[in-house]
């Protein structure tokens, strides 16, 4: 079943259930997805059952991909598909860690800026 989709022309991204804690599956599926043409290169993490391709966008097909997938039964029905637990938990926490950074380097920023003016004004009254 697939869990969640990133693409951006050149870089395709999903994480399929079936693949989460299989580490046989690793090999055998890495050697299929470099068989498409088109596909540069594949990086699997059967801990997350995350897959990121790269490829070459004049020649990749998508669905030559998910024809592929469903082949080997990766993909199943696509209307159960479930809301990407594993890989959208691991971006909402980035997101959030990111999130609170810039928050904090903000506020910092306009403290620096708040006492840097307050001492301008000091100097400026004495």
């Amino acid at each position: 079943m697939l869990l969640h989709l990133h693409h951006v022309p050149g870089r395709l991204r999903v994480c399929l259930e079936r693949l989460r804690g299989d580490l046989s599956a690793v090999a055998s599926l890495n050697a299929e997805l470099l068989s498409i043409p088109g596909v540069d290169s594949a990086s699997l993490n059967p801990r997350t059952g995350s897959v990121t391709i790269y490829y070459q966008r004049d020649v990749f097909e998508i669905g030559t991909f998910w024809e592929r997938l469903r082949e080997l039964d990766y993909l199943g029905d696509p209307s159960s598909a479930e809301s990407g637990v594993p890989c959208r938990l691991k971006e909402a926490t980035v997101t959030s860690a990111a999130s609170a950074l810039g928050e904090a380097l903000a506020s910092a920023a306009v403290k620096h800026l708040i006492d840097r003016s307050a001492w301008s004004l000091l100097k400026l009254l004495v």
